[in-house]
């Protein structure tokens, strides 16, 4: 019984010491810079366009509105989180794409190292304002690509792959 009492101790003390890592792997795989800024917006600025809006990143599921977002510009500029938005010819709306306005802009939180990009689609359809509004985190950056996502690490719902103009 002492024996059996014993063994049970050390195991439990054996689950308590390895199974709870504090080493887990974080949700997101970087913590983001200001030198990794210059990534975004270059010496003064830089374009960049969607290659894919997905709703489902990791089933590769492309969203409806991938056509009329692949077709606009991003234009991040230093100094500024506003993103410029050059509306492509596309709509997301059945109306006029000039009659739809897109805007954009990122939040750096240097202490967290995260970086988030909003965007809002509006426009005006029958006399009735509809707006489309997201915010997605930074998982991935390079000098030529960047992907916003929401999710976990390795479970990335819906995202935005940017690829460098």
């Amino acid at each position: 019984m002492k024996i059996s009492h014993s063994l049970f101790l050390a195991s439990f003390i054996f689950l308590i010491l390895f199974a709870c890592s504090p080493d887990e792997e974080p949700l997101f795989q970087e913590k983001y810079t200001s030198e990794d800024l210059h990534k975004l917006h270059g010496t003064d600025l830089k374009d960049w366009r969607i290659e894919a809006f997905y709703d489902n990143y990791n089933q590769k599921v492309l969203s409806a509105k991938n056509a009329c977002f692949s077709d606009d510009i991003f234009v991040f500029q230093k100094g500024t989180n506003e993103i410029q938005v050059v509306s492509g010819e596309i709509s997301c709306s059945d109306i006029d794409p000039e009659d739809e306005i897109t805007t954009a802009s990122y939040q750096f939180y240097e202490q967290e190292g995260l970086i988030f990009i909003s965007i809002s689609k509006a426009s005006l359809v029958n006399g009735v304002i509809k707006n489309n509004f997201f915010s997605l985190q930074l998982v991935e950056l390079s000098n030529s690509k960047m992907i916003f996502a929401s999710g976990e690490k390795g479970d990335y719902g819906m995202s935005l792959v940017f690829v460098a103009s």
